[in-house]
């Protein structure tokens, strides 16, 4: 039987399990939480099924108050979504928001030149796109101590973040063998690594606190994930707001590290994604397991949560192995094996029928099927620890 068909077959409903701690819970609000996403993209031309830097928008009118379709100078189109609440919201405002690109969807003649779908991976030419997220407060706002204790946080996960988010295993029209390139070749000039608890107001450092503006509230940016689809985007949030509710809730880091441990962390995480071996408290384990140490430990943040199946789902591809890299290194393949000649233009086709489907509503399955990615199944794959799962 088709392992997809499987999948689909069985959709439990999530249910975290939460052991008692011996002490009372602390009431969590997501929604203390908010966060907003601005994701570039490459292109695909439909007329020719050709990958380029060309900017696309919308029809005029499509778009809702809070989100923004801008270009961005160096790799084309930049989506600017409005602020999430929710993580269920996230996933929802995402899709619907990144589907306004698909122009003829919508009704009206549309020019060959403006039939452009986006191609969310984080390289393709020497170019980098990547995923910002933007950290805010809803009752409080910002200020530069609560900046540096937040990102004390968030340092020592980010080699996590990066394994989760990786999807940039083509480099100037390249196939690589590392499932970050985005990070590799451009970290330094774009993102370069900071010492923990250091956050910069410049542009290209891996973490930015942005003061704010008149219509605007003090955000920390996040600026080191690759462009990505939504699901695996949404992921990097769950994570993102896991830290900073057990933040909030003046509880401290789970997992730190070292100078020298996070920089070759970074890199291990950067080349090999989910496949690779991370610290965790002293000692380095496969990134998978990392990922059930973190789950676990935020057991209390992600119930608060209510995480959409569709991104529990997404936890169990990653600790399957499956990134958003090795969807795409496979999905070449595959082209290749048909045709190598024209592998580019049979994965542009493939990619934007499969984004198309995504973006409609239908599930991550159904994108890596029409991409020719055969998934593993994620029935039997329990996330947290031994002994006890986020599912019933």
């Amino acid at each position: 039987m088709d392992r997809t068909a499987v999948n689909r077959e069985r959709q439990p409903s999530p249910r975290l399990f939460l052991l008692d701690g011996g002490g009372e819970k602390t009431a969590l609000d997501q929604k203390q939480v908010i966060i907003g996403a601005e994701i570039e993209a490459y292109s695909i031309a439909l007329s020719d099924y050709t990958i380029g830097r060309r900017t696309s928008r919308p029809r005029p009118g499509v778009s809702e108050r809070g989100e923004r379709f801008t270009r961005d100078t160096s790799i084309g189109s930049e989506y600017n979504s409005k602020p999430f609440t929710t993580t269920r919201e996230a996933l929802f405002l995402l899709k619907s928001g990144l589907r306004k690109y698909l122009r003829d969807l919508y009704r009206g003649e549309t020019d060959d030149d403006e039939r452009l779908v986006p191609l969310l991976v984080g390289g393709w030419t020497n170019r980098s796109a990547g995923t910002h997220l933007h950290i805010s407060l809803a009752e409080q706002a910002l200020n530069d101590d609560d900046v540096r204790a937040l990102a004390e946080h968030i340092h020592d996960q980010i080699p996590l973040l990066l394994a989760i988010s990786a999807n940039s295993p083509v480099w100037d029209r390249r196939m690589t063998r590392f499932q970050s390139n985005r990070v590799l070749k451009g970290g330094d000039s774009y993102f370069a690594p900071l010492e923990r608890g250091d956050v910069s107001t410049r542009d290209l450092q891996e973490l930015r606190f942005s003061p704010g503006r008149k219509l605007k509230p003090p955000t920390l940016e996040l600026r080191f994930l690759d462009s990505n689809l939504p699901e695996f985007v949404v992921a990097s949030m769950v994570i993102v707001k896991a830290i900073v509710l057990r933040w909030l809730s003046n509880k401290g880091p789970v997992n730190v590290l070292d100078g020298e441990e996070y920089l070759r962390a970074r890199e291990q995480a950067a080349t090999k994604g989910m496949r690779t071996k991370l610290p965790w408290k002293g000692e380095w384990k496969p990134a998978r397991t990392v990922l059930d140490r973190f789950l676990w430990e935020h057991r209390d943040e992600l119930l608060a949560m209510d995480v959409p199946k569709e991104v529990w789902d997404t936890f169990k591809l990653l600790k399957r192995g499956y990134n958003g890299s090795r969807m795409v290194t496979e999905a070449i393949h595959a082209a290749k094996r048909e045709h190598a000649q024209t592998w580019q233009r049979r994965f542009a086709k493939r990619y934007s029928e499969g984004l198309e489907l995504l973006l409609n509503g239908n599930t991550i399955f159904d994108f890596a099927e029409a991409v020719h990615v055969p998934l593993p199944a994620i029935d039997n794959v329990w996330l947290g620890r031994a002994g006890a799962t986020f599912y019933e």
